[in-house]
């Protein structure tokens, strides 16, 4: 009976919260993976700052015009393109 309510609790709560808050939820804090904040300190919505995170990282993972490998995240050369997109790694 409990685990009925904590799923009828779950899907309503998963009703009213946003994509981005749903897939933060699905998918914890990586503690290898680097966290890029934004160096211009502009608060975006959820929503917007994704989108952005999003856009700045495929920019920087696309493969380079001389046809070598794209650089992994977390990188040098990764590191160096986010700085140029306007992120900076925090870890």
């Amino acid at each position: 009976m409990k685990l009925r309510w904590i799923s009828a609790g779950m899907l309503l709560l998963t009703g009213c919260l946003s994509q981005v808050d749903r897939e933060a939820i699905s998918f914890p804090d990586m503690p290898a993976m680097p966290i890029y904040h934004r160096t211009d300190n502009r608060q975006l919505s959820p929503d917007e700052a994704s989108e952005a995170l999003l856009a700045a990282q495929r920019a920087c993972r696309t493969q380079p015009a001389d046809g070598a490998d794209p650089s992994p995240v977390g990188s040098p050369a990764f590191d160096s393109c986010m700085a140029e997109q306007g992120y900076q790694r925090v870890r």
